[in-house]
């Protein structure tokens, strides 16, 4: 089992100096993966269904482009993957991103893991030029459309939502026939028939899935076997998260950690990957959290 680290960058933090500290920071400790969330921009009038006052923390103000920092991570390391926790592909011209995705994983030897999910904000989609209404439809058809450019040759498209003429679209990834798609969803039936259609990977948040993992990893895999789709093929990652660190300390973030029973529960159902939020503060209080998953993990191997 694999063990990673979803940072919360914001341009508050010093991007230049901030990126090449915190990706060396994670691979000397040897993590597994680095992963960015993303957001393209925040609509004032958002309202967060999840917190009581409907309102987001000042970070999601502020989300870099996450493409462009993950190539940066590329640039000064040598192992980790570089993954979206999560990207919003059905709100990008699949163009445009397809290549970004791809320039990326060519630059770091093909290292990129492409965790992609439908969006929770009707606002930013609408801006985004999405019915949020079809937010499910228009996702399945841009991934269609990239993994069509990803092939290196030319190809076009005549679907719905997207359409373009025979075209190059190069690089090619790095990875054939292109990265993981890892897609971040709630642990529902209509959720399962994307998965098994579309997706090598299942990234759910692991509060949608701790009250009964067990049932949920094995509706995945009978969902699969039912398709004819082998379940091995079908990687399970948990991504513990949080909107919001408050007063971060080491003893707050050690408690929103799974704990030693958790991770041996996630070896036993065949998890592949845990990824874990990392509060990013000053002075050496990220490096102290980092070092506390890094027990954490590996004192459950």
């Amino acid at each position: 089992m694999e063990f990673g680290c979803s940072v919360p960058f914001t341009d508050a933090d010093d991007l230049a100096g901030f990126t090449p500290y915190i990706a060396a920071a994670v691979e000397s400790r040897g993590f597994g993966s680095l992963w960015l969330g993303e957001h393209t921009h925040l609509p004032v009038d958002t309202h967060y269904p999840a917190t009581p006052d409907g309102v987001l923390p000042e970070r999601y103000q502020r989300f870099p482009e996450p493409w462009t920092v993950l190539a940066a991570v590329a640039a000064v390391t040598q192992r980790i993957r570089l993954g979206t926790l999560i990207a919003l592909a059905a709100e990008h011209n699949p163009l445009v991103l397809a290549k970004l995705v791809a320039t990326v994983d060519q630059l770091s030897g093909g290292r990129v893991e492409f965790g992609v999910g439908y969006g929770w904000n009707p606002l930013e989609m609408i801006n985004n030029g999405v019915d949020p209404a079809r937010k499910r439809a228009v996702l399945r058809e841009k991934l269609a459309a990239m993994r069509a450019l990803w092939t290196g040759e030319p190809v076009s498209f005549d679907g719905e939502f997207v359409k373009f003429s025979p075209s190059w679209s190069l690089p090619a990834p790095a990875q054939r026939p292109g990265p993981k798609v890892h897609l971040g969803c709630a642990p529902t039936e209509r959720n399962f028939t994307d998965l098994i259609e579309l997706a090598d990977g299942f990234l759910p948040m692991a509060a949608a899935v701790q009250g009964d993992l067990r049932g949920v990893i094995g509706r995945v895999r009978q969902r699969a076997e039912a398709a004819g789709r082998d379940p091995e093929t079908l990687e399970i990652s948990i991504a513990h998260t949080a909107t919001s660190w408050g007063r971060a300390d080491v003893e707050k973030f050690a408690r929103r950690l799974p704990s030693a029973q958790d991770l041996n529960t996630y070896r036993e159902l065949g998890v592949r990957r845990v990824i874990c939020s990392i509060p990013v503060a000053p002075g050496d209080l990220t490096e102290r959290c980092l070092d506390v998953w890094r027990e954490r993990a590996l004192g459950s191997l």
